[in-house]
């Protein structure tokens, strides 16, 4: 198995129970395991060495080449004998986006042969994040590498108080764990899942585990209790495998001469490059080697610098956000890969495809005669699952069978086409190109549950009543089956098509609505009629949607924000995007979405009981307590009340607030809903797979969705964590699970959970990028002269905009606007809230006309800007204030 650049896995599953214990539990070990470790994470870099701290001199550093411009590391054990008052802390460092000198340092539990932090009696050290300020005191940590920290006395740098600091605590919010703060001895007992009713209704858990405490919010004293940490790095860990940077290169600003390497990701500082390269205002990429920052480089150095192309070229943009993610590979494979697939595939070759043999098809469930069908997006291609649903003979509810491609029977566990799904993990979507994570042949032709073709199956099926709830019997027990299956699809459906038949406007018997809201290529086949396919879509929007009201009825939480799509034009060979527009969500999507959740629930929860702690599960930590506090605050502050209390409370009172909304159709409410759900997305963490056995079973829960626990089954095609799922489970079902664990051990395991995570935000990140990038482009083109925009986070010199219009959030930097209007901030305005008072210059108040003399911003306030694309380097969109909003 490949080495991934992960953490130990000790240190992660620590930080999630530590930061819910008392200090005191985590000073046990303050010496090191292991003989004369010196401090250093073994296995950290293949050699068991801390950072080089080497006296190479930088071309570039602005200081005394004799001077060492950071300090050397030490070893924290030793720091901590000659320094007993000092707190010190391991963590992760993570660059801010908005800075490239300074970042956090979230604290967690050191591996067992590291020096163990000894945190203070009556400190909250685990829950509060460290405040790094400069690149000093940052001392050479890159973003994503693990670290000491000698945490500060005295609470001196508040980023709160900085010039953006409101919007670097906001980024500190996103990472924070807060407990609760009810004393163990006056809490209530604590409920399970399967003692709510609402849950039995919705899901009917068979595994029992702890419902969390209801969360609070934090008290005056509670928060300054939690006052920002500050601190210095004084030991850190080079990560295992070298990176790849991606950025633009720019002249040397400090007047020294040579070129730097400015990273996309403002979470890295600027980088050195060779003294051969000279072009500037391009993309690059180069390779940093960890552990070569020394001490008397102001910047780290890249070797193997190469030009990718012009800032503002599609293709060369796009290669830039991929290979920034770490994401070095193409839609095309290695020859020994398809190979693989070939020889896979070759049995059940013939001229129309695939379809598999007789042997394939043997011990397997056979659901060919269902009416099996599919409902994908209108350009999918890898369709990797399929829905069919049956009444029941007493007509007491449904028999849901939900179909999955069985990729995992081409896919053999260390062949060279599994090595490669296991280092890609995912496929990746960009906005012109699809990066598949198999072979195509495999993808869109042996896999891809197309209709009229015989297909392989790893299916689910379970009954529900009408009402979208599971059925079960007297005792409690659910009829669920799990297997390998052969199915025969019927219906190819896209949302569109699936939302006009549920809408009514097809499906009918009208041949002429047919004509018209029916596309051809989407018709059913094997005899089966159109209205028989529509009957059933309805039956199960019915179900799905009387599903969906109870889930969220029920606590789970959903922050939509709106999803750009864009039509592309040639123009010469090059393609632009001539229109951006929100991405259309109907309910046909909604009803895939329901069915798909429920499979996945009920797989984890056959993992859990019978996987023997294999299970790879995922799990979404409860949100910051100190980010919802202050998001209910601002909130509250625009008179929109926040319960925040349990997922249910914070979903039922945004629920009241959207009904409200739509009852009086206020475009005020509306504006605000949207800039709620921008604050609220702050303080939640991204969801993760993890190990069933490396948690506590309390600690599986989902809270997003409200469940005490949950994984990916449903994907394979796409994501290589749901064909671990599917071996496990198989393993479960054959009551083979000793064999299996034995096959793969825990350690192997553990990596690919890892890499599954670490490539998916990779993957979220390129496309977000992606996005970003084509949405400049077309407003390059088509420049919004003037909108309005809400603000959701307040600076001292700028502020952030959320633009309603194109669903975007962005920066206006007053500072970029000095001979246009003048600016100053207010702590406390005579509202008691912090705002900007802005006036326009002269010049420009005549130059444009204006009319308005004063311009108080505040959070949530309405305001007029322009936005196009930024015209330096990287490419990105630019808002401009234009005054208020009329």
């Amino acid at each position: 198995m490949s080495s991934f650049s992960t953490p130990p896995t000790s240190a992660k599953k620590s930080r999630t129970r530590q930061r819910n214990r008392t200090p005191s539990s985590t000073a046990k070990g303050s010496k090191l395991d292991t003989p004369q470790t010196n401090g250093k994470r073994r296995g950290s870099n293949g050699t068991g060495k801390g950072r080089n701290n080497n006296n190479n001199n930088s071309p570039h550093t602005p200081h005394n080449n004799n001077r060492s411009v950071y300090e050397t590391y030490v070893d924290p054990a030793a720091y901590s004998t000659a320094n007993p008052g000092k707190t010190i802390v391991y963590g992760k460092f993570r660059g801010l986006t908005t800075s490239r000198k300074s970042g956090y340092v979230s604290p967690s539990k050191p591996p067992p042969n590291l020096f163990q932090c000894k945190y203070k009696e009556d400190a909250t050290t685990l829950k509060r994040d460290v405040f790094i300020s400069d690149l000093k005191a940052r001392n050479r940590v890159v973003d994503g590498e693990y670290c000491y920290v000698v945490v500060d006395d005295v609470d001196t740098n508040d980023p709160s108080d900085d010039e953006d600091g409101a919007d670097l605590a906001v980024e500190n919010l996103a990472m924070e764990m807060e407990a609760s703060t009810i004393n163990a001895a006056e809490a209530p007992k604590r409920q399970t899942w399967n003692s709510q009713e609402k849950q039995q209704t919705l899901w009917s858990p068979q595994h029992e585990t702890n419902v969390p405490l209801p969360m609070k919010p934090l008290s005056k004293q509670e928060k300054k209790n939690l006052s920002q940490l500050t601190g210095r790095v004084i030991y850190a860990f080079p990560a295992e495998k070298p990176k790849t940077i991606v950025g633009v290169l720019k002249s040397n600003p400090n007047g020294r001469g040579g070129v730097l390497l400015n990273p996309i990701s403002n979470k890295l500082t600027s980088f050195v490059v060779p003294a051969s390269i000279t072009q500037t205002d391009v993309l690059a990429s180069g390779t940093y080697t960890p552990g070569t920052w020394g001490t008397r480089d102001y910047f780290p150095k890249l070797s193997d610098v190469s030009v990718i192309g012009n800032c503002i070229d599609i293709e060369a943009e796009t290669i830039a956000a991929l290979r920034g993610e770490g994401i070095d590979w193409d839609e095309t494979f290695e020859k020994s890969v398809e190979a693989d697939v070939l020889n896979s595939v070759e049995a059940g070759r013939n001229a129309g495809g695939w379809e598999p043999t007789e042997e394939d098809m043997v011990n397997r469930r056979d659901f060919r005669s269902d009416c099996v069908f599919t409902i994908d997006p209108t350009t999918a291609r890898d369709l990797d699952d399929a829905l069919c649903i049956e009444e029941l003979p007493d007509k007491t509810g449904v028999l849901v069978s939900v179909h999955i491609a069985d990729v995992t029977n081409f896919v053999k566990p260390g062949s060279n086409v599994d090595e490669e799904a296991r280092n890609r993990c995912t496929t990746v979507y960009m906005v012109d190109r699809v990066i598949p994570m198999l072979p195509r042949d495999l993808c869109e032709i042996a896999c891809s549950l197309n209709e009229g073709v015989t297909r392989l199956s790893f299916s689910c099926q379970f009954e529900m009543d009408y009402n979208g709830g599971l059925k079960t019997d007297a005792k409690g027990k659910r009829k669920v089956w799990y297997g390998r299956g052969v199915i025969r699809s019927k219906c190819r459906l896209d949302y569109r098509t699936a939302q006009n038949i549920i809408s009514g406007k097809c499906g009918n018997g009208n041949q002429k609505e047919d004509d018209e809201f029916w596309d051809l290529p989407r018709q059913p086949v094997d005899g089966v009629s159109r209205e028989t396919i529509a009957e059933k879509v309805r039956l199960m929007h019915r179900i799905a949607m009387g599903r969906r009201a109870m889930r969220f009825e029920h606590g789970a939480v959903t922050l939509n924000k709106v999803k750009l799509a864009f039509k592309m034009n040639k123009n010469d060979g090059e393609k632009i995007p001539e229109k951006a527009e929100a991405y259309p969500i109907y309910d046909s999507n909604r009803v895939v979405e329901e069915f798909m959740l429920l499979a996945n629930y009920l797989v984890a929860e056959k993992l859990i009981m019978k996987g023997k702690g294999a299970g790879l599960l995922r799990r979404h930590e409860q949100p910051s307590q100190k980010g919802l506090t202050e998001a209910k605050e601002m909130a509250e502050a625009c008179g929109v009340y926040l319960d925040i209390s349990t997922s249910q409370s914070l979903q039922e009172t945004l629920n009241e607030f959207t009904k409200r909304a739509s009852a009086t159709n206020s475009p005020d409410d509306v504006l605000k809903l949207q800039a709620i759900t921008a604050l609220l997305s702050q303080p939640f963490q991204p969801a993760e797979y993890f190990i069933a056995s490396e948690f506590d079973q309390d600690d599986y829960i989902h809270f997003a969705l409200n469940i005490p626990y949950y994984t990916h089954f449903t994907s394979p095609i796409r994501r290589y964590a749901d064909c671990i799922v599917h071996r496990v489970l198989q393993a479960a079902l054959d009551d083979d699970m000793d064999a299996y664990n034995s096959t793969y051990p825990k350690t192997s395991e553990v990596a690919v959970a890892e890499r599954c995570n670490e490539m998916k935000q990779a993957a979220k990140k390129a496309q977000e990028r992606s996005d970003r990038v084509f949405l400049s482009i077309f407003l390059k083109h088509n420049p919004i002269q003037s909108t309005m925009g809400v603000v959701i986070g307040m600076g001292e010199k700028s502020f952030t905009v959320l633009i309603p219009e194109i669903g975007a959030e962005g920066r206006v930097y007053l500072d970029d606007m000095k001979k246009r209007f003048h600016h100053k901030f207010v702590e406390k305005g005579e509202d008691g809230k912090k705002t900007i008072k802005i006036s326009p210059t002269e010049e420009h108040r005549v130059e444009k006309q204006l009319t308005w003399q004063n311009l108080d911003v505040q959070l949530f306030k309405k305001i007029e800007v322009s936005v196009t694309c930024k015209e330096d380097p990287p490419v990105d969109i630019k808002i401009w204030l234009c005054g208020p909003h009329l």
